[in-house]
């Protein structure tokens, strides 16, 4: 490989990572008498997703997350499924038994309540271990965009 095509490389691999999927996690603002509701988006790209995996991670003794279906999971007859797989990791399975194309849109609903730390100002919530499937049970590589909430007194 010469030097002239590292740079040609890198440049494919963006192109190729900009068409994928993604979730985004918005930002959001929370008291301790008010819970913060988060829209997940889901941008397919090029890729057809007909169910999604990811853990969410964030700092247990500050927070308690729930998630619901968004309406484009809603709209693909996909269900959400959740489990605390450990204090601050919750592991989100969106799925169905179809072969029904995840639109473009909020996949879910993230929900964040102030369970202590009043003096934390803001609490990210990470997305991980990010991946879909397509119809034929093909894995599909998704890039992530984290979120968070500031705590308002």
């Amino acid at each position: 490989m010469t030097r002239k095509s590292v740079p040609l490389l890198v440049l494919a691999a963006l192109a190729l990572a900009a068409n994928g999927a993604e979730l985004s996690l918005e930002q959001g603002t929370l008291s301790a008498d008010k819970t913060a509701s988060l829209k997940m988006m889901f941008t397919g790209g090029k890729d057809a997703a007909t169910g999604l995996q990811f853990d969410l991670e964030y700092e247990a003794a500050a927070l308690d997350i729930t998630v619901e279906s968004g309406p484009a999971g809603q709209q693909a007859g996909k269900n959400v499924r959740s489990a605390q797989i450990q204090p601050g990791k919750l592991r989100v399975l969106i799925i169905g038994f179809n072969r029904t194309t995840i639109p473009d849109g909020v996949i879910a609903v993230v929900h964040a309540s102030l369970k202590g730390g009043d003096d934390v100002k803001t609490l990210p919530i990470h997305i991980t271990a990010a991946a879909g499937t397509t119809a034929n049970a093909e894995p599909i590589a998704v890039t992530v965009k984290d979120g968070g909430v500031r705590v308002a007194k």
